[in-house]
């Protein structure tokens, strides 16, 4: 309600002041205009003046017509005529004739214009009997004039008096006009004293706020920067300073990108040119470069318009150093990535425990029932030739004690074969195999395991050359591989076939390769050939655990090798071994992708 009022007594009221001081200005000039027009004197006004010019030329022509011969002069009679035909012709023209008119004696001056021609010629002439003719015609002329002066007269004293009280009504209103105009600029200046009070009080409650606005700016933290639309700066507070190395008195009034090269980046330009433009806009992390310092700022900045009304005058920049918050946030980045390092470290250690204790429940599973399936037939076999044995023991001759023994003995060689075979697989899950590698020439190991395996087989090696095959192997385990592949090829392929080992020296590598014929009923399993205890579905009938091709292969990859399937030529099953040639880093000998898929 207060500012409605207000707004009443500071808008409204001085514009209708206004209005009505205008409006009676206006009426009292359009007053005065009509009194100074009504005080002009008119020629209709000045009538009297002329009926009685005229009137008095005709008495003077008709005395000097009246007059003794002797006492005429022509030209005093030319004279007297001639100012009579002027008078006559100002009384019969333009207001003067339309004013006759009005009086009623137009019809006098035309007939007084029809008889100047014998006017005209009696004067010339001018003969004793002439001046009786000359009296005829201007009698009745000039008791025409003496009336129309006498209603001349009347008629102008009564426009006088008319105009005399119009104009005293007219000066009443002007008198009241002025009053008014009088009010109305008291309520003006009254209205100017308030306004005057007032802007004097906003400009002190404006400098307390531009001093508490200077103080803020000046003890602002943040960077404080305002232009103009032509980019020149107008504010540089102590922050930007301090910031950019360049006081306020030497950075107001020029361009920004006079100032410091970091307005000049495109990016910082294209937020200005925003803001300007009429939108706010942000820029964050953007790098600055000090003078005065090797290492470099990342700001923070935000600007924004500054307008008068609706009108754009400029814009304002906030710069924030932000290099300690970024430091902060890399600091905690950096750890937070090593936290994730390390629980990613500890995920996988996790799962590797967690594989390797389902392993272990995997492998005592299968250990549970590879010991009552594959130790089940050695020990029965024990067990029945000692009781045989126990039972008859007076019957039997000392062959057959030598037979039951010799099966008994078996029996066990094979159970402790198991035994072993377990506990070397148990070595090798927990590491604790050591491998000694050494250049070493294959062809002796060939030969010395082929001169170890017993059946009958014929076994047909062939060497890459005369020159020896050097692998840098250890040569205990690449012994135990190959004899594990030897026996597999006789375990696995009909009796009385030969088997073939190859050697191949190529490149990083060397390749020694045990063919035998057969092949795997069943192509699925091929990818789990190499896994602990699984034996294939041609295994049945043969003694095994389905552990010797995966220490096979955990074995040679331990030496920077590895042993692959490979299937040739259809019948046949190949397994091949590969290591490192001598003088080759471990890492250089394993296999190629397309070997690997080779197999």
């Amino acid at each position: 309600m207060k500012n409605a009022a207000g707004a009443i007594f500071g808008i409204v009221l001085p514009v209708l002041a206004i209005v009505i001081f205008i409006a009676l200005l206006a009426f009292s000039l359009m007053r005065l205009s009509t009194i100074e027009r009504d005080m002009r004197i008119e020629a209709t006004q000045n009538m009297l003046w002329v009926i009685s010019r005229a009137h008095l030329s005709s008495l003077q022509l008709g005395e000097m017509v009246g007059a003794a011969p002797a006492q005429q002069d022509r030209a005093q009679l030319d004279l007297r005529h001639d100012v009579f035909l002027s008078r006559l012709a100002l009384l019969d023209d333009g207001p003067q004739r339309r004013r006759m008119q009005e009086l009623g004696f137009a019809d006098a001056l035309d007939s007084l214009r029809g008889k100047l021609p014998e006017l005209a010629s009696l004067l010339a002439r001018l003969a004793p009997q002439d001046p009786p003719q000359v009296r005829a015609i201007l009698g009745p002329f000039n008791a025409a004039l003496a009336d129309a002066a006498n209603r001349a007269m009347v008629a102008e004293w009564d426009d006088l008096g008319s105009r005399l009280d119009a104009t005293r009504a007219q000066i009443w209103q002007i008198i009241g006009s002025l009053v008014g105009i009088s009010l109305a600029g008291a309520v003006l200046c009254g209205n100017f004293l308030v306004a005057t009070r007032n802007a004097r009080r906003r400009t002190r409650l404006l400098n307390k706020e531009k001093a508490l606005s200077g103080l803020l700016i000046g003890s602002s933290g943040e960077g404080i920067v305002a232009v103009d639309t032509a980019r020149r700066c107008t504010v540089w507070n102590d922050a930007a300073e301090q910031l950019f190395g360049q006081r306020g008195a030497d950075a107001r009034g020029r361009t920004l990108a006079d100032i410091s090269g970091f307005f000049q980046v495109d990016a910082v330009k294209q937020i200005i040119d925003t803001a300007i433009d009429g939108r706010p806009a942000t820029l964050f992390d953007q790098p600055f470069f000090p003078p005065h310092q090797a290492a470099s700022l990342y700001l923070d900045l935000r600007c924004f318009s500054l307008r008068d009304g609706p009108r754009i005058i400029g814009a304002i920049l906030l710069i924030s150093d932000v290099t300690a918050r970024r430091d902060a946030q890399k600091e905690i980045a950096d750890h937070r990535d090593r936290l994730e390092q390390l629980v990613e470290a500890r995920t996988r250690e996790l799962d590797a425990a967690l594989n390797r204790e389902r392993a272990t429940a995997e492998l005592y599973r299968n250990f549970g029932t590879m010991i009552s399936h594959q130790f089940r037939t050695p020990l029965a076999i024990i067990d029945s030739a000692l009781h045989r044995l126990m039972r008859r023991r007076d019957q039997l001759t000392p062959d057959e004690v030598l037979e039951r023994g010799g099966n008994a003995r078996q029996a066990i060689a094979r159970l402790t074969r198991l035994v072993e075979s377990t506990l070397d697989a148990a070595r090798l899950d927990a590491g604790q195999i050591e491998v000694r590698s050494r250049p070493c020439d294959l062809r002796g190991i060939i030969a010395q395991i082929c001169s170890d395996q017993t059946g009958g087989r014929e076994f047909l090696v062939r060497p890459c050359g005369d020159d020896p095959v050097i692998a840098s192997c250890d040569p205990v385990h690449v012994e135990n591989i190959l004899t594990n592949l030897v026996a597999n090829a006789v375990k696995y392929s009909p009796a009385g076939t030969p088997i073939l080992i190859e050697l191949a020296a190529e490149g990083a590598q060397v390749e020694c390769a045990v063919t035998n014929q057969g092949t795997l009923e069943n192509p699925a399993e091929q990818d789990r050939l190499f896994e602990r205890y699984f034996r294939g579905s041609n295994a049945e009938g043969r003694p095994g655990i389905g552990v010797g091709l995966y220490m096979a292969r955990m074995l040679a990859r331990l030496q920077g090798g590895d042993v692959l399937l490979r299937n040739p030529d259809p019948g046949t099953i190949r397994l091949a071994l590969l290591l490192p040639r001598a003088g080759q880093r471990p890492g250089d000998a394993r296999p190629s992708p397309a070997e690997m898929g080779a197999t």
